[in-house]
């Protein structure tokens, strides 16, 4: 394994936690205007239930973001072992801290897809109260 083969990761990780840092940033801020549109004093029942919906929506996207970082943070600090060891000449052990760069953050990219499909759910609830 060369060291070119796993500094291939190395710039689309950060990367990818700056990406999932934003949207993680722009759900907490939802979550709070949400939370204060249901403290308003005169809302009406069904625009609470909706609001409630939504923010049990938010707070699951928020869980599957928080595990995307948190997988995405792991296969950073793998693939710097791997890059470690390989430029060291530790060809031996680099490859496995590359499969497991690869498999953690295939687990990132699953959460990440998932609070994907999620965030349709939410902005269909969202859309709902226009109809």
């Amino acid at each position: 394994m060369t060291i070119a083969a796993v500094g291939t990761l190395f710039p689309a990780i950060p990367l990818a936690i700056v990406a999932l840092n934003f949207r993680y940033t722009s759900l907490a801020g939802l979550m709070r205007n949400i939370s204060s549109q249901m403290e308003a004093p005169k809302i009406d029942q069904s625009r609470q239930t909706i609001l409630n919906k939504e923010l049990s929506v938010m707070r699951k996207r928020m869980v599957m973001v928080k595990y995307s970082l948190f997988f995405a943070g792991v296969s950073f600090i793998l693939n710097l072992c791997a890059l470690f060891f390989s430029y060291y000449g530790h060809q031996e052990i680099a490859p496995s801290f590359m499969g497991g760069t690869i498999i953690v953050l295939m687990f990132s990219m699953a959460c990440f897809c998932w609070e994907t499909t999620m965030s349709t759910k939410a902005l269909d609830l969202h859309i709902s109260k226009l109809k």
